[in-house]
């Protein structure tokens, strides 16, 4: 695959690990912690990230100039490629560090540990290249799937299910109903000490909150479930359609479903912002535990221990649930149509120009020095 990446020459040489490093945002501090980690280990990380700077270029220059790409060459490339290189390095150096987490923790079955760690550990990692008729290509990499503890695929599954949200809510405001309003809910249940209880607590009563005040033909939520960094407080943050009910009688409600808990804030979403509608939808679509809070709050081993132990307590529970019209089932029987949803695409076709796969080529990763552990002296 080494000849395919050559094959363009467009930009200067790759940025260093140091230039990446220098050149993030520094109010971003866990991805500042996760860029000095990789320079720390540069040994490690910098071989593989040498050879997926000639491959990413050699995806994002076969792109059509347009709105989402609208440079190819020069040094608006090189901006492109360093952000997303920027992200690969920060993603790729907090798999390590969770797997890593998983493979030291004490009560994880020992199979599915291995296999956990494994997984997330190779997230990320370059396969191969496909190329079109018309010589467009597009990379195909590794995905472990982890959502709950993969900052990578956190953040690809809460894009596509912040889009699909985002074309229904923006579906409803175009049917407006008077005195109905998109809003956004946050209720937080009193810190008990134990996690798994207050989360089952919340999901107790959320649901009861939402039928008992906010139900109605044309109402539609989305809640999502998230645990804060600092002391573990459990709290929903839902996005709703509903009419105006006033925050001191949704805040009496939640106290009596709960026994303990009273805060509440609800706020409406500026819906005459398309920018602002897409970051509600976000908010209600990433994953339990926002994972560079927790880096910034722990350090990146410390947060990748807690977040370990911390899914896999909660295995198998669920912390997204849509109601009312944001259901398939209700939306249709509401409107007498099908809920809309983005258009999916044909993995057998060009994503680009539409046409087929006409070749496929191999890639295969550097691999950094093995970290060697003295088991006998």
């Amino acid at each position: 695959m080494a000849s395919t990446a050559r094959r363009l020459n467009r930009t200067p040489e790759p940025s260093t690990l140091r230039q990446i490093h220098d050149r993030s945002d520094p109010s971003r501090a866990a991805l500042r912690l996760l860029l000095g980690r990789a320079l720390e280990q540069s040994e490690y990380y910098a071989p593989i990230f040498a050879s997926r700077w000639p491959l990413l270029e050699l995806v994002q220059t076969s792109l059509p100039v347009d709105q989402e790409n609208p440079v190819k060459i020069g040094s608006g490339v090189r901006l492109v490629l360093h952000h997303k290189v920027t992200n690969d390095v920060a993603d790729t150096v907090f798999s390590r560090s969770m797997a890593d987490a998983i493979d030291r923790h004490p009560t994880w079955p020992a199979k599915e540990r291995t296999d956990n760690a494994d997984r997330t550990r190779t997230c990320g990692a370059w396969m191969g290249i496909k190329t079109c008729n018309n010589n467009h290509h597009v990379g195909v990499t590794a995905f472990c799937n982890n959502h709950k503890r993969c900052r990578r695929c956190a953040r690809a599954d809460a894009r596509k299910q912040s889009e699909k949200l985002y074309l229904v809510a923006k579906h409803l405001l175009k049917r407006q109903q008077v005195g109905y309003s998109l809003k956004m809910l946050t209720v937080t249940i009193r810190n008990s000490g134990n996690v798994l209880a207050d989360v089952a607590t919340i999901k107790r009563c959320w649901p009861k909150l939402y039928r008992s005040m906010f139900k109605s033909n044309f109402s539609a939520a989305r809640s999502r479930l998230e645990i804060g960094p600092d002391n573990k407080t459990v709290h929903a943050h839902i996005l709703i359609y509903c009419r105006f009910i006033d925050v001191k009688a949704i805040s009496a409600k939640w106290q009596e479903l709960t026994g303990d808990s009273k805060i509440v804030d609800i706020r409406k979403v500026e819906t005459n912002s398309d920018k602002k509608l897409r970051l509600a939808c976000k908010e209600v679509c990433k994953y339990i535990t926002d994972l560079d809070k927790w880096i910034k709050q722990h350090g990146i081993d410390e947060a990748c221990n807690q977040i370990a132990d911390l899914t896999l307590r909660l295995k198998g529970e669920r912390f997204g649930e849509s109601y009312g019209n944001f259901r398939a089932q209700v939306f249709k029987a509401t409107f007498n149509y099908a809920m809309p949803k983005p258009e999916e695409h044909d993995p057998l076709l060009c994503n680009i120009c539409g046409s087929t796969w006409a070749k496929y080529e191999e890639v295969i990763e550097p691999r950094g020095p093995p970290r060697l552990t003295v088991v006998h002296a």
